[in-house]
């Protein structure tokens, strides 16, 4: 992870070590500082002031899922970009908020990538 002041932080929320290593990879390529957690629980404690984006499977360990903190992310933290992912579960209209992207795993880079961007270009930006 860069401790560069301006640098772009990512939370990578999974329950699958090698999906998340995946996605880490993917996004520290893209010049993000990536945080990860195991569940959602661990991802509400590291959800610090520097996290610009959350990339989070739906089906986690705990009593919350990756469509739950999809919600609860963009409820409380609208400047935070959030992509859910998964491979399991394909989320029924009106389950994710607004803007919130979703990518069905097994996924080319380009798509996860491409998901990334318009959900950053979608966040709102604190004045």
């Amino acid at each position: 992870m860069t401790d560069a002041p301006n640098a772009k932080t990512a939370l990578v929320v999974e329950d699958e070590m090698l999906f998340r290593l995946e996605v880490r990879d993917l996004l520290e390529a893209e010049g993000y500082a990536v945080v990860e957690a195991g569940n959602v629980g661990q991802a509400l404690e590291r959800l610090g002031d520097e996290v610009m984006l959350v990339v989070t499977d739906v089906r986690m360990p705990g009593q919350m899922d990756g469509l739950a903190l999809a919600r609860e992310v963009t409820r409380h933290r609208p400047d935070v970009a959030v992509v859910v992912v998964s491979a399991q579960v394909t989320p029924r209209p009106g389950e994710l908020p607004d803007h919130v992207p979703f990518v069905e795993r097994p996924f080319l880079e380009i798509r996860l990538r491409d998901a990334v961007n318009r959900a950053v270009a979608a966040r709102t930006v604190p004045r």
